[in-house]
């Protein structure tokens, strides 16, 4: 018997066959109605990603509004209980699930510990002192010191929100008078600046046991940023690498990195920047990796992340997976014309025409596109996944389908 979980939840499921984001971490997978007593809080959102036959179900309004999820919360363990576990997936309900197994007593990562893999300034600072590369760095205390701190560094700088996910509120500043310009007029304590590493930039991706030790871990490639995404629709997309020196370099500074920050029983999707000449931290999420990564990785190795961080999380027998180290995939996110809403008149399906596609996710004419910011795993411009090749063709494919893909929109007014 697991205990009582309680599980919260902001992801949806949809009807629409052609949609697959957030299947993996579908309760009815990664739980077990016959040993696992789960109670649900979810909200609007989420509640289509709740099973239908769901007894125990709690709906907030918000889940930004912590005094209101307490309330829903306290009623439930009065009446039904304690939790034994609180799991969320959800990047942004990693600090309110820390909240709550402190206020709870439950086991698990305390609010302190979630810190180190939500505040970018404690999660460098916790990396370098293990002697670890990561960016020089300074929190945006006033704009005389942002400004100091830029000028010693060198532009362009990037500035970033502390606390934050998939590049959102990320920018580039090319010189100091756009660095003013920004600061001119708000509040800096929620920010900070670092200097821009040149390089390419990597993801490690895996789940850990309750000792610290890796049971999975894989390596991809970004062809593009999650910057370049956000700020100027480059599309986005990475490459499970199989080159053995790339994976053992990079997947050997990632666990030291996890090991500095003390990561145990969780998942986790960790970046950094390869300049050719040394690897640097970039920074951590303690949770399964986001966009399509985790669907290729579970249709190229047979893992599906969000049930293995489970297993670890509830104690059941693990057996680590033994992936093959030759195989490859990789997938690809078109994102929709700017400025949104845009109607889609036309797309191209890919399917057939570039080899080692095996599943797209096309809008339909007449579905409109709008903007979802931080979201990338949902309806896009497009979406291409890739497998059944060399890392190099995987490459090759995923280029020609960003060549080869047509997409055209209307505005809607």
């Amino acid at each position: 018997m697991s205990g009582a979980i309680l599980f919260l939840n902001r992801w949806p499921l949809y009807e629409d066959e052609r949609r697959w984001e957030n299947r993996l971490a579908a309760p009815e997978i990664v739980f077990h109605p016959e040993t696992d007593r789960v109670t649900y809080v979810c909200d609007e959102g989420g509640r289509s990603g709740v099973p239908a036959d769901a007894e125990r179900v709690h709906v907030v309004p918000d889940f930004g509004d912590l005094d209101g999820v307490l309330a829903v919360v306290d009623a439930v363990v009065r009446d039904e209980g304690p939790f034994e576990h609180v799991i969320g997936f959800s990047e942004m309900l990693l600090d309110l699930a820390a909240t709550l197994r402190a206020r709870y007593r439950v086991p698990g990562s305390s609010p302190e510990e979630t810190s180190r893999f939500r505040d970018k300034t404690v999660m460098k600072e916790t990396v370098s002192r293990a002697g670890l590369r990561v960016p020089r760095w300074a929190s945006c205390g006033s704009e005389e010191q942002t400004l100091a701190a830029a000028a010693e560094f060198g532009y362009p700088v990037i500035v970033k929100p502390v606390r934050g996910a998939s590049s959102q509120g990320v920018r580039e500043i090319a010189s100091a008078a756009e660095l003013r310009a920004l600061c001119a007029g708000r509040s800096l304590h929620d920010l900070e600046v670092e200097e821009f590493v040149h390089g390419e930039i990597l993801h490690v991706d895996g789940v850990l046991d309750a000792e610290g030790e890796p049971l999975f871990l894989c390596t991809s490639r970004y062809l593009s940023t999650c910057l370049d995404f956000e700020l100027v629709g480059e599309p986005l997309g990475s490459v499970l690498q199989t080159d053995p020196a790339v994976r053992g370099r990079c997947e050997d500074f990632a666990v030291r990195c996890l090991t500095a920050l003390g990561l145990r029983s969780s998942a986790f999707h960790l970046e950094l920047f390869d300049t050719g000449d040394e690897l640097v931290f970039l920074e951590v999420g303690a949770r399964v990796p986001g966009a399509d990564v985790p669907y290729v990785i579970h249709d190229v190795h047979g893992v599906n992340l969000f049930r293995l961080w489970v297993d670890v999380l509830l104690g059941r027998p693990v057996h680590p997976p033994v992936p093959d180290p030759e195989l490859s995939g990789g997938w690809l996110i078109v994102p929709g014309p700017e400025p949104l809403p845009q109607q889609v008149t036309a797309a191209t399906s890919l399917l057939g025409r570039v080899p080692y596609l095996y599943r797209e996710l096309v809008p339909r004419p007449g579905e409109v596109l709008v903007s979802r910011p931080g979201s990338y795993a949902t309806l896009q411009g497009g979406r291409f996944l890739f497998r059944g090749g060399t890392q190099e063709r995987i490459e090759q494919a995923v280029r020609q389908a960003r060549a080869r893909y047509r997409l055209t929109t209307e505005p809607v007014l």
